[in-house]
């Protein structure tokens, strides 16, 4: 089968951006006197819990187990998320954050071979637009295809949900796809919908378990930095390219 299309997460996929997101929450926290921090071990734990506000919910449980009985804890929560993702804006402007190895090569070659390129991601519209604008500097509606952005679906991943919603919209059979994820819930979740997935982990999931997933390489490579292979097979390929998007199809 022809390759069709390859949906793209974004943190963590495309950029290295769970730690400014880290950095946002806690500064949120603040601007509301929490005593709060998110460690890296703490946030390695959050990084598979949905969106940002199901991450905050999640701790409370966990740490704050008395304040799930709060009145009007869901606009809390909004509050507080509100407040990091203006946090996050800022952060993202003064930033030099710049594409994972491999993503803009791939990007290109796939707009030149003319296949269909998807964002699949937990964030809002708003997030994913201030990411590629303020800080990538490009316009994500001349670039992909599909911008499948968290609020479009009630579940979050792993739910395959926001995948078998991009499928419909484009009406393309799942084998004829490849998502390519950095963590666990993100392979659970395409994985779910059929597709075939490769991993490239990033810095808080490099100890995350992907046995699941057809191919695990450091990063898509490039053409004088190729990448490190982990698991499954990359027939002789260097880099992740339609050559080897189309062998792990057919194989």
């Amino acid at each position: 089968m022809e390759l069709s299309a390859v949906f793209f997460d974004v943190d963590g996929t495309i950029a290295e951006t769970e730690n400014l997101h880290r950095k946002s929450f806690n500064e949120s926290f603040k601007e509301f006197n929490l005593d709060w921090f998110w460690d890296e071990a703490i946030y390695k734990e959050l990084i598979n819990i949905g969106d940002g506000k199901e991450r905050i919910i999640h701790y409370i449980k966990r740490a704050w187990p008395e304040m799930m009985e709060y009145k009007n804890l869901t606009k809390y929560i909004n509050s507080i998320h509100k407040v990091k993702c203006e946090i996050f804006e800022d952060h993202i402007s003064d930033s030099e954050i710049k594409m994972r190895p491999g993503v803009l090569r791939l990007i290109n070659e796939l707009k030149l071979k003319r296949k269909r390129i998807v964002i699949v991601s937990s964030n809002s519209e708003e997030s994913l637009f201030t990411l590629f604008t303020k800080g990538l500097d490009m316009d994500p509606n001349s670039i992909f295809d599909l911008i499948a952005h968290g609020n479009l679906t009630k579940h979050k991943r792993p739910s395959p949900e926001i995948y078998e919603w991009s499928l419909e919209k484009l009406r393309l059979p799942p084998q004829a796809c490849i998502a390519i994820e950095d963590s666990l819930r993100g392979l659970q979740s395409a994985k779910n919908a059929n597709l075939n997935v490769i991993v490239t982990p990033s810095m808080f999931t490099r100890d995350e378990n992907f046995t699941d997933a057809d191919v695990v390489v450091s990063d898509l490579g490039e053409i004088q930095a190729p990448f490190k292979r982990i698991k499954g097979k990359t027939f002789g390929n260097k880099v992740v390219n339609i050559d080897l998007l189309e062998k792990i199809i057919a194989n």
